[in-house]
């Protein structure tokens, strides 16, 4: 079984969380001024950082 969220969780964490995550990186964009597939890139990056397996080696989180 994998893990679903609450309609709570949904409507006060998960939504306005990624809302900040994207007004956050729209601010990238304008003070980079870069195109907006550069921050794409990034996150998908961080994404990545967070569905790879944890080694032993792994202490901390590689996406920071």
């Amino acid at each position: 079984m994998t893990w679903q969220p609450t309609q709570e969780q949904v409507d006060k964490i998960i939504l306005p969380g990624m809302q900040d995550i994207a007004k956050q990186c729209a601010g990238y964009i304008n003070e980079l001024k870069c195109p907006p597939e550069f921050v794409a890139v990034m996150l998908r990056d961080i994404a990545d950082a967070f569905e790879a397996p944890l080694t032993e080696d792994d202490s901390d989180c590689s996406c920071c």
